[in-house]
């Protein structure tokens, strides 16, 4: 899916998507290194060792913080790879400059290392997660360079990119008391996509209430995501014309499936009720749906995946998307009757 990287915060993106391209490259390091060895194991066969810096981040102007991840590859013929990447020594650069250059007007902005968001755990060490952060605001529809520089060595990894405008959300909440309806056959979703966009993700919140039906307390509260519309490519126009408004169909019944799905059958003794809805708008610029585009699973007979980078001197992405949401929605309570007699709900208890 497009933005779950990325597409949720913005760093809960880094960590899977890093996880999966720097484990890429460490194990092509590693196989390399291992395919040549069995040659000949009387020459040292790996190179002098060379510092690779890989670089991960997206810019987004509606958000008040900025995260860029920096690592490092590695080669290590001494010992287990897996077990080295255990060590979060062998992940982070021992110095690092990172900032970033507002183009527009040669403005610097230099990022503070931060530890404040937990890493899940897997192949990589995860008992310290390093981000670059910055809070200073970043200007839509703008250019920007990522320039990093090694302490260690000196040397610098560079990539640019362009930020998106905002998304115009017309439905369906588009009113200033916004209300969610199932009164009609289709959910209708209707934007107009921000400037520099190529693709987007649309995902629905559902806020699910449970109850007891004997004495009506309150026993969970569920908070769903459905993803109503994923990778859904931009229509190109000419430079200067206006961008065309992107409507959606989406089948009621749909609606009711996702629900079905995520919420099971509580014979009698659970009420549920629907708390509110709301609608998240991920749109990505090029940039960043090119590196997705080439990362899809391969469903071919050849499934050797080409690396995309746009981060010269290193490996990696810089990149920006626009994250715009319409949240605590309330459901019209007329709307409770259909969840009442549709076959995929009418199990689930739904009251008003």
């Amino acid at each position: 899916m497009l933005f779950q990287k990325p597409l949720n915060r913005v760093c809960l993106a880094y960590q899977n998507s890093y996880r999966t391209f720097v484990y890429k490259w460490f194990i092509v390091l590693i196989f390399l290194g291992l395919s040549i060895s069995a040659c000949d194991n009387e020459v040292d066969i790996n190179a002098d060792w060379k510092e690779t810096m890989i670089l991960y981040g997206l810019l987004d102007a509606n958000q008040s913080e900025q995260y860029i991840k920096v690592n490092k590859a590695f080669l290590n013929e001494a010992g287990s790879a897996l077990m080295i990447a255990k060590n979060s020594d062998s992940l982070y650069l021992e110095s690092v400059t990172v900032k970033i250059i507002r183009s527009k007007t040669g403005e610097e902005y230099i990022l503070t290392r931060v530890n404040e968001i937990s890493k899940d755990s897997g192949i990589f060490a995860n008992d310290v997660n390093y981000l670059y952060k910055m809070t200073d605001p970043v200007y839509e529809n703008e250019m920007y360079e990522l320039v990093v520089e090694s302490g260690k060595t000196g040397q610098i990894a560079k990539a640019v990119t362009y930020t998106l405008g905002k998304t115009k959300i017309e439905a369906p909440f588009r009113t200033s008391n916004p209300i969610f309806s199932l009164g009609a056959n289709y959910i209708f979703i209707s934007y107009v996509p921000a400037i520099n966009s190529y693709a987007y993700d649309i995902k629905m919140l559902v806020e699910v209430q449970e109850f007891n039906r004997k004495d009506t307390s309150l026993i969970d509260t569920k908070n769903l995501r459905w993803n109503v519309i994923t990778n859904y490519r931009m229509p190109q126009v000419a430079a200067g014309s206006p961008l065309p408004t992107v409507i959606h169909q989406i089948e009621r019944t749909a609606f009711y499936q996702f629900l079905s799905t995520y919420l099971t059958d509580t014979s009698d003794h659970i009420v549920r009720r629907i708390k509110s809805v709301g609608m998240q708008y991920y749109g990505g610029n090029q940039t960043l749906v090119d590196y997705i585009s080439v990362n899809e699973p391969a469903i071919g007979i050849v499934q050797k995946q080409a690396e995309y980078s746009n981060v010269q001197n290193g490996f990696g992405l810089f990149a920006s998307r626009s994250l715009q949401q319409v949240v605590n929605v309330p459901m019209d309570p007329n709307s409770v009757t259909y969840l009442q007699k549709s076959v995929y709900t009418a199990p689930l208890n739904f009251i008003r």
